[in-house]
């Protein structure tokens, strides 16, 4: 069991708000990376972490989850290309 699965179990009362803002909080971290990534010229490595965007956001969609909060993200990594 992952630590942030683990964190998840605790706060049981709104666990599936407590998963969203994880993926949220992921999200927020994979966009840095595929930024970071992108100075550096590291293709295959920012092609990666669309893939990984990519899928947050069916996992979102399969959730539900219609936020504008990751709409934003995944717009903005979409025209930055």
């Amino acid at each position: 069991m992952s630590a942030a699965y683990a964190t998840l179990a605790l706060n049981n009362p709104d666990s599936s708000e407590n998963e969203i803002q994880e993926f949220h909080a992921i999200t927020r971290l994979i966009v840095f990376a595929k930024e970071s990534a992108a100075l550096l010229d590291a293709h295959q490595t920012v092609y990666c972490l669309d893939l990984a965007l990519e899928q947050i956001a069916t996992e979102l969609r399969h959730r539900a989850d219609n936020t504008f909060e990751i709409a934003c993200y995944l717009q903005d990594g979409a025209t930055r290309q």
